[in-house]
């Protein structure tokens, strides 16, 4: 039996990424015969919802991982180390932007590089989620190489074609460019403003952004007159965004992975995508891949898959074979057996 505790800290928040992928691993190790799981929490605040969400699943706190006995290996899914344990530990660091665009404010910057570094300094294993994590993770930790594994993201099952539900009211009867996700700088909204301002027909056509922009790109979407809006949406809402879209647009900097990349694939929509990161490693050869900053290159791409339906089908038809040959219960069959490896490595 392996006896697996596993640090519950994001699980009430996070319903999306990480927080999805975790939940993915924890399902899975539920059905395995030869795995005894616990919970730890860090806070009594959240005890209430993990009951709720986990049922019968053991709850802990911290204190617990401190006893030599209590587990053969700690999981700890949230991007660093917030307790230490005397089992071998897994930790998945999900990329170093932490580090890479540090918070500016130092009580705020602690908090964030804190639970990475001591992961770096003490876990027995990392996990990260593509090959230029785990190089930025080396270079910016100095973590030993054999100590990284890279287990890349699948889609969740949940996101397929199809066409079940209207779209929110702002965007009836128009088509749409979908960002998810753009208040963070390296998500490199202001690029893809701009290149809708160029590209898109005001009267017919939408920016369309899940979340919230920052101030500052909201006003350079007013100042352009670009025909926009910001949606809040949960997964229903998002499968129909991706569904719905005429094409998703990823232009970040810099990600960890790309899990909206391969989410909009598995929901058929056309992808451009910028050549940054680890864009280019989730998207293979399925997307348009641009340069991240150049507006011009991105207003043609938007142009061309609006325009050109033989392109859009193309892509469309690409992602789809793209994310068919995912496994999508791998990233977590993969992280149970990491566990394994990780316990038998108990001196």
């Amino acid at each position: 039996m392996l006896r697996v505790g596993v640090d519950a800290g994001n699980f009430p928040r996070d319903r999306r990424g990480m927080g999805r992928f975790a939940r993915s691993v924890v399902s899975a190790a539920r059905t395995d015969p030869e795995i005894e799981l616990e919970l730890i929490s860090l806070r009594r605040s959240d005890d209430a919802a993990l009951h709720a969400e986990f049922g019968e699943l053991p709850l802990h706190r911290p204190a617990r991982a401190g006893r030599r006995d209590a587990y053969d290996v700690v999981w700890h899914p949230w991007n660093g180390m917030r307790f230490r344990s005397l089992a071998p530990s897994l930790v998945t660091i999900y990329d170093a932007f932490a580090f890479d665009d540090p918070q500016p404010e130092p009580i705020s910057r602690w908090r964030e590089q804190a639970p990475i570094r001591r992961a770096a300094r003490t876990a027995t294993k990392i996990a990260t989620i593509s090959a230029w994590s785990r190089g930025r993770l080396i270079d910016a930790l100095g973590v030993e190489p054999e100590r990284i594994a890279v287990i890349p993201l699948a889609p969740d099952p949940y996101f397929t074609p199809g066409d079940d539900a209207a779209v929110p009211s702002a965007l009836t009867g128009r088509r749409y460019v979908l960002m998810v996700g753009a208040r963070e700088p390296r998500k490199n909204a202001r690029t893809l403003i701009a290149a809708c301002a160029r590209a898109l027909d005001r009267q017919s056509e939408m920016l369309a952004i899940v979340g919230k922009l920052s101030s500052d790109d909201a006003r350079l979407v007013a100042d352009l007159g670009v025909a926009a809006c910001e949606i809040e949406a949960g997964d229903e809402a998002l499968r129909t965004l991706y569904r719905h879209a005429a094409a998703l647009a990823v232009p970040s900097s810099a990600e960890g992975f790309g899990l909206v990349v391969v989410e909009g694939m598995a929901c058929g929509v056309p992808v451009l995508a910028a050549a940054a990161a680890a864009l280019p490693e989730a998207a293979g050869d399925a997307a348009q891949l641009i340069e991240p900053f150049d507006v011009e290159a991105w207003s043609r791409a938007i142009r061309r898959v609006l325009d050109v339906r033989a392109w859009a089908d193309r892509l469309r038809a690409a992602g789809l074979a793209h994310v068919a040959a995912f496994d999508r219960s791998e990233p977590a069959r993969a992280t149970i057996a990491l566990l394994r490896e990780v316990a038998n490595l108990r001196t």
